[in-house]
């Protein structure tokens, strides 16, 4: 062991402190709670201590050689040691929050473990210096927070658990493949030297590990079109989880995509305009499918998956603008940082909502936020900022990404290239922008100013609907917000400075003019199309029963719901075909062996006993009367039909080899029996955990085949 030990202690205390927390919470609910506080606070300090020593420009670091193989390497860098932080906090928060929202709640230990864990696992993803240790930590963050999102243990947590598991070992494994097939070492290497271990081995060797270990981080972020896990986790999981999962979890995948776009492809114009393309489609995909949806939690998990794509779309321009990417890599770390923040602060105000109206669909919690001034100012804290509004930290880094396509766009047309699709994509980021402020207003609306009309009068009666604590938490994280937004030139600007080296970003010309005429007018297309869209989908969205109370309508087409639509068939077939091989394989010695012992005297029983057969078929077609054929009385008819030809064998074999030894098994029972048997192991099969290892078993022989041809 080399270097600074406690990048490591960071991020194995919380997971030493997991176990103690779940042996508190099984006597007790806020031994758990206490337990995760103190361990929050705890790891926080430590990366504010390496925070402190990163900002003064003493880097520290950490090695392991021969761990787990190919050694674990950690660095605390501007950029790694903020993130890293803003985990502890997150988790520091969301704890203190859990107070309550944990208080009638089952399973707190529970919960408390997996927590720990997947902030420890966070935490050391951060803090990773190489590929592979960044892997170690992110299979370990995916399946410890898989429990997050089955902990209702409802059948709809529980379908939602099962795809977030499916898409996290799928996507694990295929960056694992990625890991494999990278050359020359270059998955323990650090993120420093990779760029010229890039550029020895030339980008055609590196574009399909590339692509592979985007596929995982790419899953991991809700990118699309791996997205289908994240509008249906959130909902289910418990508040302060999908606070984490939304603003911390997502940005795992973009750390992932940050070090393969500016360390592993640095460089590369495509590869970094795959990426802006599919951040423009996730972040009007996510837009519009929240605009649609009518369940308080779907409505924010669907604007996290916006969002993300926000961000990629700062990780795509920032990469084809290399040289001049100052105001894109800015603008990309700085809404990274604002997006984690307004989904802390907007979870937790839907687990306000949950845990005290028990209900999250829009037509059930109107009305609840009236006459609660600490929900209501969070709220609309978060709903400002996550649209853009001016003096609110959301305009200012959506401002800079603005600027960085119009950069690139000026960019284009100067050199003579086509800048049609950027121009195109500069449309869609304002009117994604647009539809943020659209379903926002639609939340903010439906919870501080519509009634209710039948439990308004209970809504208005719960003046205690969160405790001290987390109200001051909830307040003062809701606070930052404006002040971010204006106060940029010392906070957000510190913030892209700090990031800037690990961003590999150019100095953009400072100070920064965030409240410039164009980017004022930006914010305030945007701003305009969302009012404008607010009042349509209003009429669009809701309708009046013969009472004259208004409901919210989901017209959202189930039969566009891209999993049950390609996914699940796509994985079933592959399934289905997997276990055909695997099944033939292990019954084909048997098979060879019992046909190459009676085919000889099959054959010469057959043709001895042809003129019987022929006589009896005659007699049983021409010579009898048709009737009805009568029903199968085991199986199907194919494995009745097999099983007889079976007998028949076996009868002509007992009457000549096996006389003294006959053949008493009934084939067609035992037909029947086996199509039963391979039924129920298929069914058992696409359960468990073991489909995962399958689909990787047929991504390796792709893989191999790739290579071989």
């Amino acid at each position: 062991m080399q270097g600074n030990p406690l990048l490591l202690i960071a991020a194995v205390t919380p997971i030493f402190a997991a176990p103690l927390a779940w042996l508190l919470g099984r006597t007790q609910k806020r031994g758990a709670v206490t337990a995760m506080i103190a361990s929050s606070a705890l790891t926080l300090g430590m990366l504010l201590w390496l925070l402190a020593g990163a900002a003064g420009g003493a880097e520290a670091a950490f090695s392991w050689d021969g761990l787990c193989g190919l050694g674990l390497s950690m660095r605390a860098d501007g950029f790694r040691a903020l993130y890293a932080c803003i985990a502890g906090f997150m988790w520091l928060v969301t704890s203190i929050f859990s107070h309550d929202y944990f208080a009638h709640e089952h399973s707190v230990g529970r919960y408390a473990l997996f927590t720990l864990i997947t902030l420890g696992a966070t935490v050391g993803l951060f803090l990773s210096d190489t590929l592979y240790s960044a892997f170690l930590f992110f299979e370990v963050m995916s399946l410890a927070s898989y429990p997050w999102v089955a902990h209702e243990e409802t059948p709809e947590a529980m379908r939602a658990a099962q795809t977030y598991l499916y898409i996290a070992i799928i996507g694990g494994l295929v960056m694992l493949m990625g890991l494999f097939l990278l050359p020359g070492g270059m998955a323990a290497a650090s993120f420093s030297a990779l760029p010229e271990m890039a550029q020895a081995v030339g980008p055609d060797a590196l574009w399909l590990p590339a692509l592979l270990i985007l596929f995982g981080f790419g899953a991991k972020a809700g990118s699309f079109p791996l997205h289908i896990w994240l509008p249906k986790a959130h909902p289910v999981a418990p508040a302060p989880a999908s606070a984490l999962l939304s603003g911390m979890l997502t940005k795992a995948g973009i750390f992932g995509m940050l070090v393969l776009s500016g360390f592993l492809m640095r460089g590369s114009e495509s590869f970094a305009d795959l990426i802006f393309r599919l951040g423009v489609i996730t972040m009007f995909l996510g837009a519009l499918l929240a605009v649609f949806s009518v369940n308080l939690k779907r409505t924010l998990a669907c604007s996290s998956l916006s969002q993300i794509g926000f961000i990629m779309v700062g990780v795509g321009i920032s990469g084809l603008l290399g040289g001049e990417n100052g105001l894109a890599a800015f603008g990309t770390v700085q809404h990274m940082v604002n997006h984690s923040l307004f989904k802390l602060v907007l979870f937790l105000c839907a687990g306000v909502v949950a845990m005290n109206a028990h209900a999250l669909e829009l037509d059930d919690v109107r009305g609840f936020g009236r006459g609660k001034p600490v929900l209501h100012f969070a709220f609309l804290m978060g709903a400002l900022g996550i649209s853009g509004v001016p003096l609110f930290s959301g305009y200012i880094s959506k401002s800079l990404l603005h600027e960085g396509i119009l950069e690139y766009i000026a960019h284009l047309s100067h050199v003579g290239g086509n800048a049609a699709p950027y121009e195109i994509a500069e449309w869609i980021f304002l009117i994604s922008g647009g539809m943020t402020l659209c379903y926002m207003l639609k939340l903010y609306i439906c919870l501080f100013w519509q009634k209710h009309p039948t439990r308004q009068a209970e809504f208005d009666a719960q003046k205690n609907y969160l405790s001290p604590a987390p109200a001051v938490a909830l307040t003062l994280c809701a606070a930052v917000i404006p002040a971010l937004g204006m106060l940029p030139g010392v906070l957000m600007t510190g913030v892209g400075s700090l990031a800037q080296p690990f961003l590999n970003a150019a100095t953009p010309p400072l100070p920064i003019a965030y409240f410039s005429a164009e980017n004022l007018m930006g914010a305030g297309k945007s701003l305009i199309m969302g009012g404008i869209l607010y009042a349509l989908v209003r009429i669009w969205l809701t309708d009046a029963d013969q009472r004259g109370t208004v409901r919210y309508l989901n017209r959202w087409p189930r039969a566009l719901d891209l999993e049950n639509l390609l996914y699940r068939p796509v994985l079933s077939l592959l399934a289905a075909i997997g276990y055909g091989v695997a099944y033939l394989l292990d019954h084909l010695t048997d098979w060879l062996v019992f046909l190459l012992k009676g085919f000889g005297l099959f054959l010469g029983r057959m043709l001895d006993g042809s003129t019987d057969g022929l006589t009896l078929a005659a007699r049983k077609t021409m010579l009898s009367p048709k009737q009805k054929s009568a029903p199968i009385p085991v199986g199907t008819r194919f494995t009745f039909a097999v099983g007889r030809i079976f007998d028949w064998c076996a009868g002509l074999l007992n009457k000549t080899v096996r006389r003294n030894n006959p053949i008493q098994t009934s084939f067609v029972s035992v037909f029947a029996a086996g199509r039963e048997e391979a039924i129920t192991q298929f069914r058992q099969l696409t359960r468990s955990i073991s489909f995962g290892l399958l689909m990787f078993c047929l991504g390796l022989y792709v893989t191999l085949a790739y290579l071989l041809f």
